[in-house]
């Protein structure tokens, strides 16, 4: 986590929208040859070393997706987004759930039309330090995570554990998962990403300079349709944005690799990264 790399920040709306057609073409070649005619998605990425250095981007995003917060509503609704910051209703809580970790994490499923899954052991939720259980210092017995990693709102994250994957699929909610869906967007907050080239690859596991964090979205075929690596900033417990906007509801599944490993043990070699809030756009029936 220790390798710095140079600040990977972009917060002005209008560059973002001219960076689209370069980064897209970048990872064009990866995708299906017949989608010509995907229009290109908006891009909102950000990061630095602390919240208020991704707030404006994060709160463009959430305005692009459209209001309200549908929260806990049953859908299909017209408009407004979908946000999970594994903190728990109010006040936020502080233990580490679930124990033990499981895949599918269905949590939020039924209620926000997201379910998430791993090739690992599973997922969970947690504070870098402290709480009842000790936080992810405790879950991957290293003391150094409660200084490495930032929460965006607290006081929760949210990891596979023996993995560096997470998928997430999207349903209507109130269905319990009987009705898969798309959005139109989604985003996520990422802590100490260290490593970042900003090039897109050009096939799965591409990783030609050591960018450590990849988004990829996949329509409701299987199709890639965009990938991207996530922006870094230097030091530790630094925070990351990356989202994508289409202009219409297109993307079934999201494939997420935070890091270059698992979490676990820190050599100083390696980059772990961990995961905050995830935002999305309002789930739509096929």
């Amino acid at each position: 986590m220790k390798k710095h790399m140079l600040l990977t920040r972009v917060v002005a709306f209008g560059l973002l929208s001219a960076m689209v057609l370069v980064r897209f073409g970048q990872v064009a070649e990866a995708q299906d040859k017949n989608s010509k005619d995907l229009v290109p998605p908006i891009i909102f990425q950000a990061a630095g070393p602390t919240a208020d250095s991704i707030q404006s981007t994060v709160d463009a995003y959430r305005a692009a997706l459209g209001d309200p917060n549908n929260a806990n509503n049953p859908g299909p609704l017209a408009s407004g987004r979908r946000e999970i910051n594994w903190d728990g209703g109010g006040p936020p809580v502080d233990n580490t759930t679930p124990l033990p970790p499981v895949t599918p994490f269905n949590v939020f499923l039924n209620t926000r039309g997201g379910q998430f899954t791993t090739l690992g052991i599973g997922l969970t939720q947690a504070p870098p330090a402290g709480g009842p259980e000790g936080g992810l210092e405790v879950l991957f017995n290293n003391p150094t995570y409660g200084e490495t990693f930032a929460t965006f709102s607290p006081l929760r994250l949210f990891t596979p554990v023996g993995s560096n994957l997470t998928e997430a699929s999207f349903f209507i909610p109130g269905t319990n998962g009987a009705e898969p869906a798309t959005v139109r967007g989604f985003g996520a907050v990422f802590t100490d990403v260290d490593e970042s080239d900003g090039i897109a690859p050009r096939g799965r596991g591409a990783n030609p300079r050591g960018a450590s964090t990849l988004m990829e979205y996949f329509d409701r075929d299987g199709k890639l349709i965009f990938s991207s690596f996530v922006p870094a900033s230097p030091g530790d417990a630094s925070l990351s944005f990356f989202g994508i906007l289409f202009d219409a509801a297109r993307i079934a599944r999201v494939r997420i690799t935070t890091g270059n490993v698992a979490p676990g043990p820190d050599d100083g070699e390696v980059d772990i990264v961990m995961m905050d809030d995830f935002i999305y756009g309002e789930p739509q029936p096929y």
